[in-house]
């Protein structure tokens, strides 16, 4: 196991990642919006399986489309937020790189939102990868965000820690104590965490400023991607879509922290 995951999974865990997910809901920006609205099988008649489901929220936004929908979150503590958020869905504690649990062609949509797919070395996301196209049916959709190894923020150190204002003073107060033991145990984490990152060669692991500088993540070119999806069995190339929408080619600009990922699995 790389370093990086016993990191994230540690943060995954953590209270206040908990909480950050249990409230959050809709979609991520406009991007991501269109990628699940070209991939989405028609109401009611999709087979769905949404991996890294957090806190249950593509699952709301999922919901009506499926036929058969199943939740996986190799977190236990995530899944067990899913279930309580949404008790009428089906939501598994199952790593993507082994979706063995499942026959070939089991899904017409596979969903891994939030740049998921990003927490794991190259050698999961090779498996991860492999795993999506067999459970995959023919014509199938594999929808994911990932990195982009040349957005300025991971060179700039990008901080996303803020103050929230309320005019209770008490909740106030508690949020500024929060944000100063997030400040101070995120400069920490730099310290420590930063000679671990991986720059050389084509798989880079980087420190992301999240929950404090907590995760550190798989970052990838849009060029690399297209080969990585070609060599897994994904028709080229795929669609990739920036934050607002706007399909992009084989070089992103730096302003461009992540991208979403519409593939599809080669029909018949």
């Amino acid at each position: 196991m790389h370093v990086m995951e016993s990191i994230n999974r540690q943060t995954w865990r953590n209270p206040w990642a908990l909480r950050d997910y249990r409230r959050s809901s809709g979609y991520l920006n406009e991007g991501e919006r269109i990628a699940f609205s070209i991939a989405t099988p028609p109401a009611g008649r999709g087979r769905i399986l949404d991996i890294g489901v957090g806190g249950g929220r593509t699952a709301d936004l999922l919901r009506a489309t499926a036929s058969n929908y199943v939740g996986i979150d190799y977190t236990p503590e995530m899944a067990d937020l899913c279930r309580h958020n949404h008790p009428d869905l089906r939501f598994e504690i199952m790593d993507a790189r082994d979706l063995s649990a499942f026959q070939d062609a089991s899904f017409d949509l596979v969903v891994f939102s939030y740049n998921g797919i990003d927490s794991v070395d190259a050698d999961g996301r090779r498996a991860v990868l492999l795993e999506v196209a067999r459970v995959l049916a023919s014509g199938g959709a594999f929808v994911f965000s990932t990195f982009h190894r040349g957005w300025h923020g991971f060179e700039h150190h990008v901080d996303y820690r803020r103050l929230e204002w309320t005019a209770n003073p008490v909740r106030l107060g508690l949020r500024t104590l929060r944000y100063v033991e997030g400040r101070i145990a995120g400069t920490l984490r730099q310290h420590r965490l930063r000679p671990l990152e991986q720059r050389d060669g084509e798989h880079t692991i980087l420190l992301h400023g999240a929950h404090d500088f907590g995760v550190m993540v798989y970052a990838t070119t849009p060029a690399q991607l297209q080969s990585q999806l070609a060599r897994a069995g994904f028709a080229a190339p795929a669609l990739l879509l920036d934050l607002d929408g706007t399909a992009i080619g084989d070089v992103a600009s730096p302003e461009h922290e992540y991208f979403h990922v519409v593939a599809h699995k080669p029909g018949i």
